[in-house]
């Protein structure tokens, strides 16, 4: 009796075993390196806020086909070894079971943004009209200064040095006012609005505070230049 008892036990484990493995198996999940690659940019896409997706520009590169199929028990986890915002980025792929595996996808992240660029070649001191301008998708990496939002910006004002067609047009490429130029000076006190004419004395773009000479009063102000040819002073 003992004899059938050792031996019902054993089949008992026997079958208790298969079926644990059995289960293991059909809990087991395989990736293809492209399968791995869609999904670590699938992740990457969840985690853009919604206005990034409009401005982020995301190259994933594929996994080699040469590391063949990866298994896994569980869920896969994602992470970067970065901020979402550095342009050379890579995407960790880890399978978190012991002694499982770990897998980097590399990316590459691009800010797309609309900017005015160059329709044509300009040489320093070119007055800027409608006709050398236009509004393009550019990567943002291109742009080496402020980014002109609108061509109404800069119609009038004129180019500090050589600009190249395609280029992205930056406040630090003209000024609004220039050494020289007569401009319109705002004055501004409690509700009171006062013109006057002046000299500017230095070149300022949008924002800068630049030295004025009014032409009535024969002083020189400083004011900020808010506009092409036109500065203003706030008391």
């Amino acid at each position: 009796m003992k004899k059938y008892e050792n031996l019902f036990k054993q089949a008992l484990t026997f079958v208790v075993l298969c079926g644990s493995a059995a289960i293991a198996q059909s809990n087991t999940l395989s990736y293809t390196p492209a399968e791995l690659t869609a999904k670590a940019q699938s992740w990457l896409l969840s985690q853009l806020e919604p206005q990034q997706g409009d401005t982020l520009q995301i190259n994933v590169s594929a996994l080699d086909e040469r590391i063949g199929d990866k298994t896994c028990q569980q869920e896969l986890e994602f992470s970067l070894s970065q901020p979402i915002t550095q342009r050379q980025n890579t995407i960790k792929v880890n399978c978190p079971l012991t002694p499982g595996w770990q897998l980097y996808v590399p990316v590459r992240v691009d800010e797309v943004i609309t900017a005015v660029v160059l329709r044509q070649n300009l040489v320093s001191g070119s007055v800027i009209n409608e006709s050398m301008l236009e509004t393009a998708s550019r990567e943002r990496r291109f742009a080496r200064g402020s980014v002109v939002s609108s061509s109404k910006q800069v119609i009038g004002a004129k180019t500090r040095r050589a600009l190249s067609i395609g280029q992205i047009l930056t406040l630090q490429d003209v000024c609004l006012v220039c050494k020289g130029d007569v401009v319109t000076i705002s004055v501004s006190n409690n509700g009171l609005n006062v013109v006057a004419s002046g000299i500017a004395q230095s070149d300022g773009s949008l924002g800068d505070n630049i030295s004025v000479l009014n032409k009535q009063s024969n002083r020189t102000i400083s004011a900020d230049v808010i506009a092409v040819n036109q500065v203003s002073i706030h008391f």
